[in-house]
């Protein structure tokens, strides 16, 4: 099986480098081999959620695979065509349906047909994105795009049971090169604290001690308690501007007291609001593969991740397009 040679150990090390491949043998049809999987975890070889995604990769495009096995530290991947349709995902575990997501999203909007995609497993997991984080950021974005894309969203899973499920549709899309250097004006915010379980006195913590340390109007802030399969707490801010919309979230966890949350929370918005930055650190690194199907783009962000630039590795690696990044500058694609 032959083609491109990727080595899972550089950059960050992590799981990203695989899914970045995934998605992109998808896209445009490239036969890999990546060796060194996740090498820089405490864990190496792929696990139960990186598993999942080379096993749904490979049936959305008949693909053949050698190496996909649990701890797995390398893998042969030779897609097909992309084919949409009705599919079911389940993870196994709470490892994050999320990501599981993205994998699939870019390859899916370019499919024959339509995809109703449920999965199940995590949806608000601390080194992933949340799922409420995907749909009040990453998919705006993708919107703005051109992508035609839904999330039903019936049940959440928290670290470690797990259990959520949703399920998402998407129509084939054409990708558009998108700008975003400015914000422009803040038009609304909104504060929400979301408890699953616990008390309600947890969420007026949160929102009590962030509106005291925040110091400027917030337009609404409520406590909200979605179902899900066991307990659990976010705390996020909602920002809509005139070019953009943004939402930067805390997870709750055992032990860390409401007012941590809060002021975790308000610090990661000061920053934000006060750097020219468009994109936070994680939507930058979420619009390169997006960037890359619509051949062009840029955008003003901050410095980049560990994360984002390995990323950026990949791609060049993979399809031959850089993502020119300067202090300062706008972050363009380059072909």
């Amino acid at each position: 099986m032959k083609g491109i040679h990727i080595n899972g150990d550089q950059g960050e090390g992590g799981g990203q480098v695989l899914r970045t491949c995934l998605t992109l043998s998808l896209l445009y049809g490239i036969n890999f081999t990546i060796s060194n999987i996740r090498a820089r975890r405490d864990k190496p070889g792929l696990r139960r959620q990186h598993l999942t995604c080379v096993r749904a990769a490979r049936e959305i495009s008949n693909a053949r695979v050698e190496g996909d096995e649990l701890g797995s530290t390398e893998l042969h991947f030779s897609p097909g065509e992309i084919y949409g349709g009705e599919y079911q995902f389940d993870i196994g575990t709470a490892g994050s349906s999320t990501l599981l997501f993205q994998t699939l999203l870019l390859p899916l909007l370019q499919a024959n047909k339509e995809s109703r995609i449920t999965l199940t497993g995590g949806t608000h997991n601390p080194m992933a994105p949340t799922l409420t984080y995907l749909r009040q950021s990453f998919l705006p974005l993708l919107r703005q795009m051109g992508a035609n894309v839904e999330v039903e969203v019936k049940q959440w899973g928290f670290v470690p049971a797990g259990g959520g499920q949703w399920l998402a549709r998407i129509k084939p899309s054409k990708l558009t090169p998108i700008e975003l250097t400015e914000r422009g004006r803040l038009r609304k915010c909104r504060l929400v604290s979301y408890c699953v379980g616990l008390p309600e006195s947890i969420g007026k913590r949160e929102i009590d001690t962030f509106i005291g340390l925040y110091h400027a109007p917030i337009d609404e802030f409520y406590i909200r308690s979605p179902v899900a399969l066991s307990s659990g707490n976010l705390l996020c801010f909602d920002m809509k501007f005139e070019q953009m919309q943004l939402s930067i979230i805390q997870l709750g966890r055992l032990k860390l007291r409401a007012e941590t949350v809060a002021e975790k929370l308000n610090k990661q918005v000061r920053e934000y609001l006060s750097s020219k930055a468009v994109l936070d650190r994680y939507l930058t690194d979420q619009i390169m593969l997006p960037m890359v199907v619509a051949r062009g783009g840029c955008f003003s962000c901050d410095q980049l991740s560990t994360h984002a630039t390995t990323n950026m590795e990949v791609i060049a690696q993979m399809t031959g397009y850089h993502l020119l990044f300067k202090p300062g500058h706008p972050c363009k694609l380059m072909g």
